[in-house]
């Protein structure tokens, strides 16, 4: 018996799908909670608020853990009030966390050090069944040389882990206007550059999670080739 083959067809300008009873429907985004942690350099975001205007809305709800001094791993200058890094985000394990953004290191030194940190940090951000996204350090004054090696490190476990980057490095480069003086601090200019860098950085991320989930979601689809008699 002759048997007929229902396929998709894909072509190199457009994707012509096949409707299926088992096909998935695709749902509206929901919002996501965002954690970011941070250093004094990173504190921007707390003393300038409208350095947060582009990361509450529709899109994501933004919880700050930003503190002068934080550590790592470490606690930081006034134990009471600079918990690590990591300790910050421990603090929020059950709070339906989806995305971790992580802004410290600045008060850290060695790049080993670094790279066990990130792990550490990664391993507790999976368990809360969140992911983690990590941005660069800025290559300036007093911490040019240090984080230098910090961002090749962070390049490095990025791809190990499967870790998104914000490239806040190469985007604050040249903008000497967003900074006070020849710092790594921000001024109020360069607070909301930095939190809309950060919501980019992030809705990039979540198009690139959807636009995988799609391919995947594709492929199972045409995979499932399914056959009828005539």
């Amino acid at each position: 018996m002759k048997r007929h083959i229902i396929s998709c067809f894909l072509s190199a300008l457009a994707v012509t799908s096949c409707v299926l009873p088992f096909a998935p429907v695709a749902h509206a985004a929901e919002k996501k909670n965002v954690l970011i942690v941070g250093d004094s350099v990173s504190t921007v975001l707390r003393w300038s608020p409208e350095s947060m205007r582009p990361l509450w809305g529709k899109a994501y709800n933004s919880t700050l853990e930003v503190w002068g001094c934080q550590k790592l791993l470490t606690e930081g200058c006034n134990p009471s009030k600079n918990p690590s890094a990591l300790a910050s985000v421990l603090k929020h394990k059950n709070d339906n966390i989806d995305i971790v953004v992580v802004m410290t290191g600045y008060n850290d030194t060695g790049d080993e050090y670094l790279r066990q940190a990130i792990r550490k940090i990664n391993k507790a951000v999976k368990e809360m069944g969140a992911e983690l996204m990590w941005l660069t350090y800025r290559q300036n004054g007093n911490v040019r040389i240090k984080a230098r090696g910090f961002n090749k490190v962070v390049r490095q476990e990025a791809k190990r882990l499967n870790m998104s980057i914000f490239d806040w490095d190469a985007k604050s480069r040249t903008k000497s206007a967003w900074f006070n003086g020849a710092s790594t601090h921000m001024n109020a200019l360069g607070g909301k550059a930095l939190g809309r860098g950060i919501r980019a950085a992030l809705d990039l991320h979540y198009a690139s999670v959807a636009t995988t989930t799609t391919i995947a979601t594709t492929t199972t689809v045409l995979d499932t080739t399914t056959t009828v008699a005539p």
